[in-house]
């Protein structure tokens, strides 16, 4: 068999285009590329909504909350509790700073007992001052059951 007889062989550049596993034959990178772009855009603005909507509170209105972690009262508030609770001081002697509260829903709280460990076992607990069955806490915001729990929840030894 002569040279001239034999079939060229071809490289890559002599190939006719061939789409590739999951584009189109009319599809580029480019449009891909723009395709991945706008799905990220899409989901990440569909994200954010859905954040904000978690925000919009729904809560009747009966109390003012903030969308952060911690509830940051006003000077001269008593941070949800009678006065004789403003700075009044715990069990295990941390003063009470109104301005400077975790709100209940940061720390988790509940009216009942966790596995033995509630409020009036705490190194934070305010005891009932004014007779009224329930306390505050020197750093959770609002009126506080003795048999409540936080996750905040530190045992008094004393």
């Amino acid at each position: 068999m002569a040279d001239d007889e034999r079939t060229p062989r071809r490289d890559a550049t002599d190939r006719p285009d061939r789409p590739t596993r999951g584009r189109d034959a009319g599809e580029t990178a480019e449009t891909d590329a723009g395709r991945t772009r706008r799905r990220f855009i899409w989901l990440t603005g569909t994200a954010a909504m859905a954040g904000l909507a978690g925000c919009s509170g729904g809560g009747g209105g009966a109390a003012e909350t903030t969308a952060t972690a911690t509830t940051t009262q006003s000077s001269g508030s008593t941070g949800g509790v009678p006065a004789e609770y403003a700075t009044a001081t715990s069990l295990g002697g941390t003063q009470r700073n109104p301005d400077s509260l975790s709100s209940q829903e940061a720390v988790s709280y509940q009216e009942e007992p966790s596995e033995g460990r509630q409020c009036s076992t705490c190194r934070y607990y305010i005891e009932d001052k004014n007779g009224d069955g329930v306390g505050a806490c020197a750093i959770v915001a609002g009126e506080i059951s003795p048999e409540g729990y936080c996750v905040s929840y530190v045992e008094y030894e004393g």
